[in-house]
Formats: C-alpha cells, sequence, structure tokens
C-alpha cells in the first residue's frame, strides 16, 4: 500500500498511478521539444522557395 494525498491506494492503483505520471511527463517533454524545434510555427508554411517572378 502506498500513502498519497488521497490516502492509501492498492498496489494495482499505484501502477497506474505511476503509468500515468510517466506518460505526463512524456508529454511535457514532447511539447516542449516540439515547440524548441518550431513544429507549430506556422510563418515558416508561408515562406515559399522560389520567388513571385517564377511562377
Amino acid at each position: 500500500m502506498r500513502h498519497t494525498e488521497y490516502g492509501y491506494i492498492s498496489p494495482a492503483e499505484n501502477h497506474c498511478y505511476r503509468d500515468l505520471a510517466r506518460w505526463l511527463a512524456d508529454k511535457k517533454k514532447r511539447e516542449r521539444r516540439a515547440n524548441k524545434h518550431g513544429a507549430f510555427n506556422l510563418d515558416r508554411k508561408k515562406e515559399t522557395c522560389y520567388g513571385k517572378e517564377n511562377r
């Protein structure tokens, strides 16, 4: 049994809690990494490779 802020939880609940905590930590890392690399930067998509005169 593990004591949490909500009381004692069983080993099965502890396993689920640990998996959820790990998933949330990984999600935060993925979002931070995506923002750092500009995955959600829409300004890049507006830029073109060719000038207007080449179209």
